[in-house]
């Protein structure tokens, strides 16, 4: 049985203005916003933790957030950590005033030079790169230690074309370390987007944010065709909510191995 709830309220989100919904994102109504954008600090803090699992540390190294969501928190916070450099990349977020207003002073005067509403960042530690990261690998190669994202590859049209361009931009012994939410943004059904034609998908129901309906399979063959190889860890399965939606769910999302189909949330480790 197809929820109503969830045609009615995926309608809604398709057909509301983006600068309505990025209104509400900037301010968490309803709903909150990336990692990267709501919970800066935590966000540079696990980065961090992921990189020292590897036996590596920020401290003076180059780091580049895909998909940054418009606020400068983490990449400030990651320069305390002692990162050398950070790149903040993102082509669609707008810059976020409300959350960087959350910036202490002290931070902000210590990276910004600072004239009004205008905050220019100090070129030579922190990067602001509103466009796509295609381009900005070509023309600076192997120029980044760790490349990192949370919730970001979910969204992405041309997710071959991203890895690659991460790939470029990480330097000999870099890192990558990538989260990737698998689940429908419609939390309450993790697993709905799975039930429809690419056709319905893209014609009804998926909205400006774009989830690409990607899934375990895809991430570990686009990753280890690029990197040669990479560590995909599942870090959440929802066993119950997939065997619920599993009548519905179309075959080419399914592998039969119930632990990969009821992934939800993945950590993808590349090395160059």
């Amino acid at each position: 049985m197809v929820p109503i709830e969830y045609w009615l309220m995926r309608s809604i989100r398709r057909s509301l203005p983006e600068g309505l919904i990025d209104f509400i994102h900037d301010r968490g109504i309803f709903r909150t916003p990336g990692e990267e954008t709501h919970r800066p600090e935590e966000t540079a803090r696990w980065y961090g933790e992921r990189a020292q699992a590897r036996g590596q540390a920020l401290d003076g190294k180059a780091v580049c957030v895909v998909g940054f969501g418009g606020s400068f928190g983490v990449g400030v916070h990651l320069l305390e950590l002692g990162a050398r450099r950070v790149i903040l990349q993102d082509p669609f977020a707008p810059l976020r005033p409300v959350r960087n207003s959350a910036i202490s002073e002290a931070l902000r005067d210590k990276y910004f030079t600072v004239s009004g509403d205008s905050w220019t960042p100090d070129p030579d530690r922190l990067v602001v790169l509103r466009d796509h990261l295609e381009p900005y690998a070509q023309d600076h190669p192997g120029t980044a230690d760790f490349v990192v994202s949370r919730a970001v590859f979910e969204h992405v049209n041309n997710v071959n074309s991203l890895v690659r361009a991460c790939f470029l931009l990480t330097k000999s012994g870099g890192l990558n370390f990538h989260l990737v939410d698998l689940r429908d943004h419609f939390f309450k059904y993790p697993f709905e987007m799975l039930s429809y034609s690419a056709t319905t998908w893209r014609r009804w129901l998926n909205a400006s944010n774009n989830l690409n309906r990607l899934r375990l399979p895809d991430y570990e063959r686009i990753f280890g065709r690029v990197f040669g190889s990479a560590e995909i860890e599942v870090l959440t399965r929802l066993h119950e909510e997939f065997r619920s939606a599993r009548p519905r769910v179309r075959s080419e999302f399914l592998t039969g191995d119930e632990d990969v189909d009821a992934a939800a949330r993945i950590l993808v480790t590349a090395a160059r």
